[in-house]
């Protein structure tokens, strides 16, 4: 699959997520849509968004209610490019136009697209490698050991689907997992556990599971924290690019 494909894939799914269309996110600019569960969304909360914001470095959608976009037309309107929307000081005033309504915001996430093929991986000295299908992570829930690797508990809307440990013996030392967050894009986690970091095993792996993702059709897409930059390093060495950023709102607890 070229890097077009992929990311004509990706801004397909965005498309649906964020209630616009792909020839919106290519033509570029500020966009207002509606908050929409639209079929075939990726499912992180089976809630109406009230507030979401995506940039693709050269659009950005804003999808949110009706009655707060003069407001965020007035905030985005000195924006020179839709990236720069995402900086610091204008988050610190969006945080204050959501505020009245009892919503605050999320951390922003950062998303990354292969940009070439992946390749199969072999355990690396003193280490095995064991592959878990969807019906074997069921073994695994609840969850806590490995919380960027899997979900908490079995979520039907986004399911874990594969994932591959590294053991040390008997010993786990590291895991990535993929979950279907759509048929098309499968997310990629990793967790090394703090003994056995700086030996190569997240990136090892990442590799690994994203050739398996490919092989069998999906797109594997990476997320992260703006501020986790060894798992960006991961990705990067991986042949991930960064491809979009978002940042949404929750309710405040009372």
């Amino acid at each position: 699959m070229t890097k077009a494909q992929v990311f004509e894939i990706a801004y397909r799914q965005l498309a649906i997520d964020l209630n616009t269309t792909p020839e919106a996110l290519r033509a570029g600019g500020l966009i207002f849509t509606h908050p929409a569960l639209n079929p075939g969304r990726r499912v992180y909360s089976d809630k109406l968004p009230f507030f979401e914001l995506v940039t693709t470095g050269t659009a950005a959608v804003i999808m949110a209610e009706e009655e707060l976009w003069p407001a965020l037309r007035e905030w985005a309107g000195d924006a020179e490019e839709p990236h720069w929307l995402m900086e610091f000081p204008r988050m610190q005033r969006l945080a204050e136009i959501l505020a009245p309504y009892g919503y605050a915001l999320t951390q922003t996430f950062h998303h990354y697209l292969p940009t070439r093929d992946f390749a199969p991986v072999e355990a690396p000295e003193g280490f095995s490698l064991r592959w878990l299908e969807r019906r074997e992570i069921g073994s695994y829930y609840p969850n806590e050991s490995w919380p960027n690797a899997l979900q908490a508990a079995e979520n039907p809307a986004r399911p874990d689907m594969l994932a591959l440990l590294a053991l040390d013996g008997d010993r786990p030392a590291a895991m990535a997992g993929a979950s279907a967050d759509s048929p098309a894009l499968w997310q990629i986690g990793i967790d090394v556990l703090p003994g056995y970091r700086g030996r190569g095993l997240g990136s090892l792996l990442v590799e690994g599971l994203s050739h398996e993702v490919a092989r069998r059709g999906a797109v594997p897409f990476y997320g992260t924290s703006l501020s986790n930059i060894h798992s960006q390093n991961i990705a990067w060495k991986c042949g991930f690019r960064p491809a979009w950023v978002g940042v949404s709102a929750k309710k405040k607890r009372k």
